[in-house]
């Protein structure tokens, strides 16, 4: 029940909305950004450089598919309301123990279900959070899902037959079915929310606070008038609701299209309180209106534009520290399966295993990415800590190997066995018809060519140098490639497709832009992108995927989730592309604690301090 949650366009073109997470536990963050230019300031204002167009427009945590960015969830809205299972440890995306407003889950009853038992914090007018305020966000969740970014059908809380909640600091949860119950925390339980019942249960601004929640009816009223004051952004600083938080930080002003500013909640309950005294989050119209206050100095955590990478030395020596930001994902670009002409070549294995055998990754990280990229190689690529569960790796061996590394000779090998004319430079045509073993395959005509389109997004230069090599490669081995350049706009209209009915991208595949872990895709399971029900990716359909993902959810090991990864390894659904760093970050010398950066897009501002 996993779904993409989106990047910005500058670096990927992605999917819409997200939906389920990974964890790890201990204080994050930490760690100094450069060498400490003197000693430590007390207090001092932090400046934060928002990518274009990325501010946030929505505070209230139950937020819609739209808004289900990076900035506006890690940056902004979890910085003020966190989930009761907090996740990201340093560079990990493991369950912080530390950070999390509830104690670890305990299972029972088979699996079925889950106790869950609170911490003794409080919100930051003095009241305690007990479980009325996770009942609270249960009953909009119940009332609202279909507005929820994080909502599949099915799931999370389709799922729940009852809970029980038990005093003012234990509640339990029981399943229509049992799950396995690293999935189900990683997947369902990191979606649970505290809000502030005491300050948010009514109906109206002058209304008094009730039980409204408690009804189909009424939760839907509070919603509505929840739902009503986050849209009215000109007054988040001054609305008493959003004042009443439980994070290390609440909001102290918004101005749109400009900056959002940020200061410690004194009441705190975390262990982790913050030293500086401001953060300001800046919005900027453009990559180069960033990069030029960079070389200002007027920004304390910037990033440097791709096409900027190479100048870096210059900021380095206005003391800034280049650090690139791993992600933790897969990146691919996409096949239509459904296209009458090409989508008989794409559902032949034989010639999905040739096309990756043509993609120079090493190649492409040097060339497109700065030596900063990740292989992908299936779901889960081979970067740096591998996910766990339970202290257990959340890939196995086969799942780090390169499987189809790139080789020329390899591609032609294969094309050449099944029944193709190898034209280099041209285009290879299929001269042995029919679905024996070594036949071109089913749907496959004498005389039919190896020639794709290939559409990307415009104004990604990464994304144009590996476009550029993959159609040099592949001419080598006959396939022919025509890229596509098209604005961003419309490689995210694209979408996945819906079963049944053809993909609506007007191309034979195109660059996707992956898949990011993190909440709440932290059991790296890709049931929506890869599964036959629903929107899927290129129209792709494996039976035997889709059982191995349904054993995933529910069996008690890691097998079945070990078969699932191994599957997509080997049939390769998608064309694997290296995976790109999230920014180069830049980072003033003064100011520490913001490394390493946190493969999951989190923050950890609590930690971090100036020095002069």
């Amino acid at each position: 029940m996993d779904r993409p949650r989106r990047r910005p366009a500058r670096l990927v073109a992605a999917l819409a909305a997200a939906a389920l997470t990974l964890a790890s536990c201990s204080a994050a963050g930490g760690g100094k950004s450069g060498a400490s230019s003197g000693p430590k300031v007390k207090g001092g204002t932090v400046t934060v450089a928002y990518l274009p167009g990325t501010q946030p427009v929505d505070i209230l945590p139950l937020f819609p598919a739209q808004d289900d960015t990076v900035q506006e969830i890690f940056w902004f809205v979890e910085q003020f309301w966190r989930p009761l299972y907090w996740f990201g440890k340093g560079s990990s995306l493991s369950l912080n123990e530390q950070l999390s407003i509830a104690k670890l889950p305990v299972f029972s009853n088979g699996g079925k279900t889950v106790s869950i038992t609170l911490k003794n914090w409080k919100w930051s007018d003095g009241k305690p959070i007990t479980t009325r305020d996770v009942e609270l966000w249960m009953n909009l969740l119940k009332a609202e899902k279909s507005n929820y970014a994080n909502y599949v059908p099915g799931y999370f809380p389709d799922n729940i037959q009852s809970i029980d909640y038990q005093s003012t600091h234990t509640f339990s949860i029981t399943f229509k079915r049992a799950y396995n119950s690293s999935w189900l925390l990683l997947n369902q339980l990191c979606l649970l929310f505290a809000l502030p019942q005491h300050a948010w249960d009514k109906t109206s601004a002058s209304g008094p606070i009730g039980n409204y929640d408690t009804t189909t009816a009424g939760a839907k009223a509070v919603f509505n008038f929840l739902n009503s004051q986050a849209k009215n952004l000109s007054t988040y600083a001054t609305n008493p609701l959003w004042q009443v938080v439980d994070g290390p930080f609440k909001i102290s002003s918004y101005q749109a299209n400009s900056e959002v500013t940020m200061v410690p909640n004194k009441a705190y309950s975390g262990p982790d309180h913050p030293s500086v005294s401001k953060v300001e989050f800046l919005n900027f119209t453009s990559d180069a209106a960033e990069y030029n206050q960079l070389l200002s100095g007027n920004i304390d955590y910037g990033y440097v534009p791709f096409n900027d990478v190479p100048s870096e030395g210059q900021l380095k020596s206005q003391g800034y520290s280049i650090v690139p930001w791993a992600q933790a994902g897969m990146n691919y670009a996409t096949y239509n399966y459904t296209s009458p002409t090409t989508g008989p070549l794409f559902r032949q294995l034989y010639i999905r295993q040739a096309m990756q055998h043509l993609v120079d990754q090493t190649g492409m990280i040097h060339s497109a990415l700065y030596n900063s990229g990740v292989p992908t190689y299936g779901p889960v690529p081979p970067y740096q800590p591998q996910p766990t569960a339970n202290g257990r790796p959340l890939t196995d061996s086969t799942e780090r190997q390169n499987l189809y590394p790139y080789s020329v000779s390899d591609a032609v090998s294969i094309l050449r066995g099944h029944g193709w004319t190898i034209h280099r430079n041209g285009a290879d045509t299929c001269t042995r018809p029919g679905t024996a073993p070594n036949d071109c395959g089913a749907g496959i005509s004498a005389g039919q060519q190896l020639k794709f389109n290939f559409l990307y997004p415009t104004g990604v230069i990464q994304d144009q140098i590996e476009a550029e090599m993959l159609a040099s490669d592949a001419s080598k081995a006959g396939v022919q490639i025509q890229q596509k350049p098209v604005p961003p706009s419309v490689t995210f209209a694209a979408g996945p497709c819906t079963k049944g009915s053809a993909c609506t991208w007007n191309t034979d595949y195109y660059y996707l832009g992956g898949w990011q872990y993190g909440v709440p895709i932290n059991y790296p399971l890709g049931t929506v992108i890869f599964g036959c029900g629903g929107a899927y990716v290129g129209g792709y359909c494996s039976k035997t995927l889709d059982t191995y993902m349904a054993n995933a959810e529910v069996g008690s090991s890691l097998k079945s989730l070990y078969q699932y990864e191994d599957y997509l390894t080997r049939n390769v659904p998608v064309l694997w592309l290296p995976l790109q760093p999230y920014q180069f970050s830049a980072i003033s010398n003064h100011l520490h604690g913001t490394t390493p950066q946190n493969m999951g897009y989190w923050i950890f501002p609590e930690n971090w301090y100036l020095t002069r």
